[in-house]
């Protein structure tokens, strides 16, 4: 009985523990998973075509009868260097459907104020407006303040 026992652990060691592991091809760009985030970056190259890194910043529900998102995004040229044209670096709003997976409307390009040192986001939104502040993330102080109306059947237009 012994004997068996033996043989049965040797043949249990002698297995191989080798272990193979699939291996998957990865993307050749980060965006190339994320169809929503192709989205996005079409419609700031819509705007401006030297815009290649596109990124979202922040995304809110709207407070209106049909459930909808606002999406804040931010888009910058491929060298992320300053050029002379502060709107090669773009934060985008736009009006995106329940599922998240649609651009129903392009409210507004805002170009930074402050190359490649700017933070913004979407501070209020309530049944009537929705308003979008911006500091900077180096010197601080405030930088701009845009308000947009949601009241009017939907639409939404960037207050004066």
């Amino acid at each position: 009985m012994f004997k068996w026992l033996a043989v049965v652990i040797v043949m249990l060691f002698s297995v191989s523990t080798d272990i193979t592991y699939a291996q998957t091809p990865l993307s050749s760009t980060p965006s190339d998973g994320c169809s929503f985030i192709n989205k996005l970056k079409a419609e700031f190259q819509k705007h401006n075509p030297n815009i290649a890194h596109v990124r979202i910043v922040d995304v809110r529900p709207t407070l209106t009868e049909t459930p909808k998102y606002l999406v804040l995004g931010w888009g910058i040229r491929a060298d992320r260097t300053f050029r002379g044209n502060f709107a090669d670096e773009l934060f985008g709003l736009f009006l995106v459907d329940e599922s998240l997976s649609s651009v129903e409307k392009v409210m507004d390009f805002i170009p930074t104020p402050r190359w490649h040192d700017t933070e913004m986001r979407i501070s209020r939104v309530d049944a009537s407006k929705a308003v979008l502040e911006a500091t900077g993330e180096t010197y601080g102080g405030r930088l701009l303040r845009h308000e947009y109306d949601l009241r009017k059947e939907g639409r939404i237009s960037r207050r004066p």
